[in-house]
């Protein structure tokens, strides 16, 4: 297992019997004969997280997400395959692990000694996990008097304050009121600014665009697609389109296409082409992804639909642009590139998802403030700048100057800070700044 790696999977797979009926249950228990049907929910997983790494997992139900999951956190065991976890995991579900006939306070001391906490120092996180659960009158009663809500506050509260290596959150906060989820992802922040390697089950693709680094897309126990957070969920989200527009009987061919490993792009053809040609199919996202081209060869379109070319992709190299609009066209993606974040200035043209690697864009604040430079790194015209971006290539002659911040943004796990030096409007790391 590699050095950074948290996680390391290898062809997992979970099989479970489904059986008609007790009968069938105990035969094949006490016979050589195999009975029951076998159900894959995970088939041939491969998966890596390096440390660090903020990881979530989609798919529609029934994809393998939760099993996965448990299986990360040492819940359930896989069938077979190779796994490696690197460091102490805690599972936070609804009602994940807990008694209900035992008290909250009794959970707490259960749950912390499978832990491998004395009593000591649970006796030192207990105040602290009611506090954070908010559950102070409720502690001393039964979990199963508990709402589904009090049940999650209760397991995360648990499970953030063991302070674990690797977090694993499964739907934890789609139950529960809106002031704890702001806490809760407060908590989740803290640990992904602390390099904690945190994996994140949801159905809301807006909360992975806001939290996760990179997707793993699973579908029917597969690997459908893993990268970047603003690669993997654009994708995904045109997906949904279609797939809440498919018949009953559509959906079950589209399954039994991906279980024997079949192509889907006949099935799905008609909806993609129908959703390119709408222009409902343009989705405009500002300032919300950056990117840059790989090194392969690639194109740039004025009109991606009617593909008509505009030029190779070479002088735009070495360089980072806003990425504008999103179209998908015939099973494709293509982004909109700007220099500008501005969809009518500076547009240079339509390229392919594929053909560039891209960040999450997020503005955090306009708010002023003032860092001293280090003296190291780099100033950047863009946030994640590139050789042509490049305003001043090395910073070691404004160490100890001034810098006065106007705006800051965050760029897929890393911050930066835009300002004024030395007469031009940069975009600085935070690793080059100081308080």
């Amino acid at each position: 297992m590699g050095m950074q790696n948290a996680i390391e999977m290898k062809n997992i797979t979970k099989k479970y019997k489904l059986y008609h009926g007790m009968r069938e249950r105990i035969l094949d228990l006490v016979t050589p004969k195999n009975y029951g049907d076998d159900f894959y929910a995970l088939n041939g997983v491969d998966f890596k997280a390096e440390k660090g790494d903020v990881i979530g997992f989609i798919g529609i139900n029934g994809s393998g997400k939760s099993t996965l999951s448990n299986i990360i956190a040492g819940i359930v065991p896989e069938t077979s395959g190779d796994m490696a976890v690197n460091g102490q995991t805690s599972l936070i579900a609804v009602a994940s692990g807990l008694k209900n006939d035992l008290t909250g306070r009794d959970n707490i001391e259960l749950k912390c000694l499978m832990l491998g906490f004395n009593r000591d120092e649970i006796k030192k996180l207990e105040p602290d996990i009611i506090e954070f659960a908010e559950l102070e009158s409720f502690i001393d009663q039964p979990v199963k008097s508990y709402s589904s809500g009090m049940k999650s506050r209760l397991g995360f509260a648990i499970s953030v304050n063991i302070d674990p290596e690797i977090l694993v959150i499964d739907e934890a906060l789609s139950v529960g009121d809106k002031a704890f989820a702001e806490k809760s992802f407060n908590k989740m922040n803290e640990f992904k600014e602390r390099g904690k390697t945190i994996i994140f089950v949801s159905h809301s693709t807006a909360q992975m665009k806001q939290f996760c680094h990179k997707i793993l897309w699973l579908e029917y126990g597969k690997v459908k697609d893993f990268g970047e957070t603003g690669e993997i969920i654009p994708k995904y989200e045109q997906f949904l389109t279609i797939w809440k527009k498919m018949s009953k009987k559509e959906r079950g061919l589209y399954k039994d296409k991906v279980l024997a490993g079949e192509p889907t792009d006949e099935l799905l053809g008609h909806y993609v082409e129908e959703q390119g040609n709408n222009e409902s199919s343009y989705t405009e996202s500002p300032t919300s992804l950056l990117c840059h081209f790989k090194g392969a060869k690639s194109y740039v379109y004025s009109d991606p639909v009617q593909h008509t070319f505009e030029s190779e992709t070479d002088e735009y190299k070495n360089s980072v642009y806003y990425v504008k609009k999103q179209l998908f066209y015939n099973d494709e993606l293509y982004y909109l590139l700007s220099n500008e974040p501005s969809a009518q200035q500076g547009v240079i043209g339509w390229v392919k998802a594929t053909d560039v690697a891209v960040r999450n864009h997020v503005v955090i604040d306009h708010d002023s403030k003032e860092f001293v430079l280090k003296g190291t790194g780099k100033a950047f015209e863009r946030p994640w700048g590139g050789k042509k971006n490049l305003v001043f290539a090395d910073l070691a002659t404004f160490e100890n100057a001034p810098f006065k911040v106007n705006k800051t943004e965050k760029v897929g796990g890393n911050i930066w800070y835009h300002g004024f030096l030395n007469g031009a409007y940069v975009w600085i790391h935070q690793n080059h700044l100081q308080d």
